[in-house]
């Protein structure tokens, strides 16, 4: 039993202050000695911040919830063991008064053995601090409420109902911005939307925190969101973030847009908000299309203003810009604020809050210094730090800044985004970052090692797990008292200001090594970016996709670094996908692939990779048959490189299977899909989790060819070989359930599916979430069961209930596969109107996002065109039968039965208008392209003919389809009388009417003005989804 179980927490807690007192008070005389080891520095500082917080805690422990108790029993359990460690290495590595000059060396011998034990001691110990403060604060609150009068008010910031997402915390030395506040304040009265605009360094963000900390303390129960407005990824960072903090439905589905889900719960709630949108700096991030984004990432996605709350919501959007064109137009109808650089008084009440010494006597050289400096808040707050670091005089700090300094006279003038100031005010500032730098530099080199590596970066929260250099926590230390970084809630990531960011850049430059800097920065992000990309791993992902978009607009040398650039696209791509952004994906994958190809061997690995992402990626965005034929010969080249056995040639396999059936290719569909399902089952055998999954695409593939025996086949394999597979038994059942239902679709037990697809519903629902794209899958399937056995009515509920829950997900084939299904259901149920409005929305989904030439788009137009004409809507399914003859001509050929069949329906649209003459000429044009004429399209080319009273020409084609048997047959005989008469052929007509006598139908027996045309017999469609909907491969539930 452990020391804290046996004696109680009560005992516990005060027999570890003791220990722990001793300790301290044992480290601090050695240090005051001379002779404290250099492992134990950390620990010193320790120990009083446990032995302080353990105390408060002690007399607040009775007030804690049963599980803060619990942790609290955990958390001083390992201090106590750590202590204990301490305590035994102290004994062992102090140098006693007496010891000989052979044991010093001895001990300071072991000392340095033991030292990365008495870090890790450290590390522990500094993690506890932490947990502990958590623990003391809560209970300090609780008895705080529990001891209040109802009369009295909370304390500021007390745990609410409001979220409160400021990263930052509250400035106890912010000064002045009196009257910007006030304008805010003025300005929210008369709209819900305030934007500050001002140059760099001028107290934007500094103001909208101090005012989101004023805001919460009127309105506890209020929101507070902060948004970077910087970049795309950083500006998707922050609503990922805020969704998830929210809890909105499927904020973690990678098929809903995060942007879209934000803005619409922003807009259609009714709680009060703070919408903090910081660094809103590149207008083309807001408007592309004016201003000529040169984004990658997806449309509409680059256009941010789309996804800021309107003004007729609930909260208040404050935006914070350098530039006033975008304060202007995300303003609205407000006017935006310009916040001025301080006043000399503000600016001198800032430097003195910042130092430590009295410098209040000082007025003439302060006020000196605070002009040069051109009362900027940034540049007052570094000068104070440098002053107060380094001990020199404000004169001595001034004197430096004045003089002459051709590095500072030539950086970055552009910086400044306002034209009225001068390129002296500038300098001003740039001069302080100058002589900061030069002094970390000389202080500690690994510091300014440090800054250079995060200015290769996005400047905006650099994760702290991210970087890894000697000397880290003293480096960073320095580098945030003099305000280079910014460390963020936690001290868990980093922020660099902008215009430090340019100036290390460009000192670098001129030292000649700003290329080794960005070849260890991407060293970096490439190490610590995962190569397996599934759910756990999407919050680093996440994390780095920013410092991702910066390393990739840099230029690489070395083939080192170019190798590593390229490892660290695919993965970006990699995720890209997992995110549902295809088109910025596609395009990393393509330079991926451009550098292995110059760097790799015909036949590498790597090149195999790149080559089938790539492949991949050109299929999920084919908006055309040559697109598809062109991702084809991509991933024909990736198969051909790949070595038989192995992840890329499996892979390749599996993405041709589906071009090819997307083709209509059955030899070349099954050839593949059997050689992906084959390769997995080489690399890991038959039992494997991912051999079972492509055997189940495989026989997908054979039973949409009609190959149900072989399909079945496959499937009863699964069933025998799941129970000993490595799967989870979770997967195991998914799989059983999945390969029952599939045999009992392809054997038309449909009631049988559909209790199996209802299984894998819930089942896939626990698993996942109810909105995964598997869950979707099924959901469809299992609609579509019912639609087999004509529950109409219950068909349609569901496949609404669907629609509505993915109608804010990216992935449109599960809207497509809705109106598909409601389309036949409203057909069945002959509601044309119904029928017409699902296939329209097929179509359109078609056009948007394969194009209006792609083959699939062609096939639901041609349904869309036949559902007009049996509403007799056809002057609008004309266009649509022109559209879908002229493809099928190009690409079917003009003799192909398809091609014909949408001549004829073309002939019908213009006979249904009165335009027989055209309807005559395609009719003709159908019969004449047939090897064999069929009786259908001759009478109708005798209905043209009757309805323009081309007596004679019909004459001829009467007695063709007489000599033909067919249903037609007898039609044709009627109409070859009546086509005598009107000639005058009196006695050839009054033989045939003989020969009628003997005839018992005589329903062709017509004299009517009008015949309307026969319509080609319709071929069932199979709905019946093919494969994945693109979304990741998941492996095991």
């Amino acid at each position: 039993m452990d020391p804290v179980t046996a004696i109680g927490l009560a005992s516990a807690v005060v027999t570890l202050i003791e220990v722990s007192a001793k300790i301290a008070k044992r480290l601090e005389e050695l240090s005051q000695a001379g002779d404290l080891p250099k492992a134990f520095r950390e620990i010193r500082t320790r120990l009083p911040l446990i032995i302080g917080i353990v105390t408060r805690t002690q007399s607040a422990h009775e007030n804690l919830p049963w599980a803060a108790k619990e942790g609290l029993t955990s958390i001083v359990k390992s201090c106590y063991d750590q202590v204990e460690q301490i305590e035994e290495i102290l004994e062992r590595l102090t140098v006693a008064s007496g010891d000989s000059k052979w044991r010093k060396g001895l001990r300071a011998a072991a000392s340095l053995v033991e030292e990365s034990r008495i870090q890790r001691i450290a590390a522990s110990l500094s993690d506890n601090v932490q947990l502990l403060m958590a623990l003391n604060v809560t209970s300090t609150e609780k008895r705080a409420a529990a001891e209040r009068r109802p009369t009295e008010a909370p304390p500021s910031h007390t745990p609410t109902s409001g979220i409160f997402l400021l990263p930052f915390v509250r400035d106890e030395h912010f000064v002045g911005r009196d009257e910007a506040m006030a304008e805010i304040e003025t300005t929210f009265t008369k709209h819900n939307r305030v934007s500050i605009a001002g140059m760099g360094g001028v107290g934007k963000s500094q103001v909208a925190i101090e005012y989101a900390y004023r805001f919460k303390d009127i309105s506890p129960d209020a929101h507070v969101f902060w948004v970077y407005g910087g970049t795309i990824a950083r500006f998707y960072q922050s609503y990922r973030r805020i969704a998830q903090k929210l809890e909105l439905p499927s904020w973690d589905d990678p098929d809903v847009s995060i942007l879209e889900l934000v803005k619409q719960w922003l807009i259609e709630t009714k709680e009060q908000y703070l919408l903090i949108i910081d660094n809103a700096d590149n207008i083309t991030n807001y408007w592309p299309g004016k201003y000529k984004s040169a984004s990658t990432l997806d449309e509409p996605e680059t256009n941010l203003a789309l996804y800021l709350p309107d003004d007729h919501s609930a909260g208040k959007v404050m935006i914070t810009t350098r530039d006033s064109r975008i304060a202007g137009r995300l303003a609205k109808y407000g006017k935006p604020i310009t916040l001025q650089p301080m006043n000399v008084d503000e600016a001198t009440k800032l430097f003195l809050a910042r130092v430590e010494n009295d410098y209040s006597r000082e007025k003439g050289v302060l006020s000196k210094l605070v002009q040069t400096l051109d009362f900027l808040p940034l540049a007052v707050t570094q000068a104070a730090s440098f002053i107060d670091e380094n001990g020199i005089t404000i004169a001595e700090y001034t004197a430096a800044l004045e003089g002459d300094d051709e590095d500072a006279e030539e950086f970055l003038h552009e910086e400044v985004d306002d034209a009225r100031r001068d390129e002296e005010s500038v300098n001003s500032v740039i001069r302080t970052w100058k002589l900061t730098f030069d002094q970390i530099s000389k202080q500690k080199p690994r510091a300014a090692e440090l800054l250079s590596l995060l200015a290769m970066l996005d400047q905006q929260s650099v994760p702290r797990w991210l970087i890894k250099t000697p000397e880290m926590v003293t480096s960073i230390g320095l580098l945030s008292a003099f305000h280079m970084i910014t460390l963020r809630s936690g001290s868990q990531s980093f922020q660099l200001h902008r215009l430090v960011q340019r100036f290390v850049s460009l000192s670098l430059k001129r030292a000649g090594t700003l290329q080794k800097w960005r070849d260890a920065a991407l060293k970096c992000v490439s190490q610590a970016y995962p190569t397996e990309i599934g759910v756990e791993e999407w919050p680093t992902c996440d994390a780095l996709a920013p410092h991702v978009q910066i390393l990739i607009g840099y230029e690489f040398t070395s083939i080192e670094a170019r190798l590593d650039l390229a490892h660290l696209l695919c993965w970006a791509a990699d995720f890209d996908i997992e995110r549902g952004m295809y088109v910025q994906a596609l395009n990393r994958s393509k330079q991926s692939l451009d550098i292995f190809r110059a760097l790799t061997a015909p036949n590498d690995e790597r090149l195999a990779a790149a080559t089938w992402l790539y492949g991949r990626l050109l299929h999920y965005e084919s908006k055309s048959e040559a697109d598809m034929e062109a991702a084809a010969e991509v991933l024909r080249q990736s198969l051909a490189i790949s070595t038989h056995g192995t992840l890329n040639y499996a892979e390749s396999a599996f993405e041709l299977a589906h071009i090819y059936f997307a083709q209509g290719k059955e030899k070349e569909c099954l050839e593949m899909g059997k050689a992906s399902f084959e390769c997995w089952q080489a690399m890991e055998g038959h039992r494997s989790v991912r051999t079972l999954d492509n055997m189940h695409d495989y026989a997908l593939e054979l039973a949409m060819f009609k190959h149900e025996e072989e399909a079945i086949a496959k499937w009863q394999d699964i069933l025998d070989l799941c129970p000993s597979s490595d799967a989870s038994d979770n997967t195991k059942t998914v799989y059983t359930y999945r390969s029952l239902a599939s045999i009992a679709e392809f054997q038309g037990d449909a009631q049988l599916a559909e209790m199996l697809y209802s299984k894998l519903i819930d089942l896939c629902s626990t698993l996942y979430n109810p909105e995964h794209c598997h869950v979707f899958d099924y959901r469809l399937s299992h609609a579509e069961q019912i639609l087999r056995q004509d529950r109409l009515e219950e068909t349609m509920e569901l496949t609404k209930v669907i629609l509505e829950t993915c109608k804010n997900k990216s992935e449109w084939r599960i809207k497509l596969s809705c109106h598909e299904t409601m389309a036949q259901c409203c057909k069945k149920n002959a509601d044309l109107e119904g029928e017409e409005y699902h296939r329209l929305e097929c179509v359109g989904l078609h056009s948007k996002y394969l194009g209006s030439n792609h083959k699939e788009t062609i096939s639901f137009a041609d349904a869309a065109m036949r559902c007009l004409l049996s509403k007799a809507d056809h002057q609008k399914a004309e266009p649509m039968a022109q559209q879908v003859l002229a493809w099928r001509e190009a690409n079917l050929g003009r003799d192909h039965p398809d091609t014909l069949n949408a001549l004829e329906y073309l002939g019908i649209c213009c006979t249904q208008q009165g335009q027989h003459t055209e309807a005559e000429l395609h009719f003709t044009e159908a019969l004449d392209r047939q090897e064999k004429t069929d009786p259908r399209v001759l009478d109708n080319v005798c209905s043209a003919l009757w309805n323009q009273h081309k007596w004679e020409a019909l004459e001829q084609r009467c007695r063709q389809a007489l000599g033909l048997e067919s249903e037609y047959r007898l039609g044709a005989h009627w109409m070859l009388i009546t086509t005598l008469e009107k000639q005058g052929k009196m006695a050839e007509a009054l033989i045939l009417r003989a020969e009628s006598l003997q005839i018992e139908d005589r329903s062709h027996d017509t004299t009517s003005l009008k015949r309307r045309p026969g319509a080609p017999v319709e071929e069932p469609v199979l709905n019946r989804r093919f494969g994945r909907i693109i979304h990741p491969r998941t492996w095991s539930a």
